[in-house]
C-alpha cells in the first residue's frame, strides 16, 4: 500500500505544471509538448486534465479503438 502511494505521489510530481509551461499546449502527466494537428491531447475521463497519447492506460478488455481509458494517475487510483 505504501509503495502504491509513493507511485502516486512520484506521477503527480513529475506531471505538476512548471513556470513558462502552458497547460493547454502541454500534457498534464508528462509534461510533454502537444501539437496542433497530431498528438493534441485528449481530457482524462476521470480528471478532466489534457493527456497525451503515451499517458493514456486503455481498459483491460476494451475494444481496440474505443475511448474507455484512463490517464496513469487515475488508472492507477483505480
Amino acid at each position: 500500500m505504501t509503495h502504491l502511494k509513493a507511485e502516486l505521489q512520484r506521477l503527480r510530481k513529475r506531471g505538476a505544471l512548471r513556470p513558462g509551461l502552458d497547460p493547454a499546449r502541454s500534457c498534464a502527466r508528462c509534461l510533454a509538448a502537444l501539437g496542433r494537428i497530431l498528438n493534441r491531447g485528449a481530457p482524462c475521463p476521470a480528471c478532466r486534465k489534457k493527456v497525451c497519447r503515451d499517458c493514456r492506460l486503455f481498459e483491460p478488455g476494451a475494444a481496440e479503438g474505443s475511448d474507455q481509458w484512463l490517464c496513469v494517475v487515475c488508472h492507477k487510483q483505480m
